[in-house]
């Protein structure tokens, strides 16, 4: 007894009559340990496809708030529209009366202000006259007859649209060509 005492308390090796005694101890240890390698090898894999999940995250996050703050202003924005509407209605007739051109400049340069606020949070108009008719970012409201122009053409701007960073903020309104030459064809098609 003393002997076993004195080997489990001083970490003295077994005996080759110990080892005898127990041979599978050596195997089952090297089993134990096989086994236990296999399960931190599975908590490491584990561990690092967590860390790539938190990385992918952690960039997604990034991308929407920086998204987020893009189009934060939006509604603040769209409010402005109206505003300058009225700033560009306003410039167009002083400028049509030779009396108000000191009302004209003034006007104008706080125009000029306004649209560069604008475009200094991403906003840019959307082009109109002489283009064709887009329905994702134009709102078509008149039908001018012509023979001289394509048909679906931007005759003329009603309301101005805008984009925000690419995205429609408000549809233009605009008056698009309808080709009177592709009506009566149309027609004598249908009678004919």
């Amino acid at each position: 007894m003393n002997k076993e005492k004195s080997q489990k308390g001083h970490n003295v090796p077994l005996s080759k009559e110990e080892i005898e005694k127990k041979p599978h101890t050596v195997e089952s240890l090297l089993e134990k340990f096989g086994s236990k390698e296999k399960k931190a090898e599975e908590y490491k894999d584990k561990w690092l496809r967590t860390l790539a999940e938190y990385e992918n995250l952690k960039k997604r996050f990034e991308k929407e708030k920086i998204e987020f703050l893009k189009f934060s202003n939006e509604q603040i924005l769209l409010e402005l529209l109206p505003i300058i509407d009225h700033f560009d209605r306003a410039e167009d007739a002083a400028r049509q009366h030779k009396h108000g051109e000191v009302f004209s400049k003034g006007v104008e340069m706080i125009l000029k202000e306004l649209h560069r606020l604008l475009e200094r949070n991403g906003v840019e108009k959307v082009k109109t006259v002489g283009e064709k008719f887009n329905p994702h970012i134009h709102e078509g409201i008149a039908v001018v007859d012509t023979c001289d122009h394509p048909d679906e053409a931007i005759a003329e701007e009603i309301s101005p649209g805008y984009l925000i960073h690419g995205k429609l903020l408000r549809a233009a309104k605009v008056k698009i060509y309808q080709n009177k030459k592709n009506e009566n064809d149309g027609g004598k098609d249908k009678n004919g």
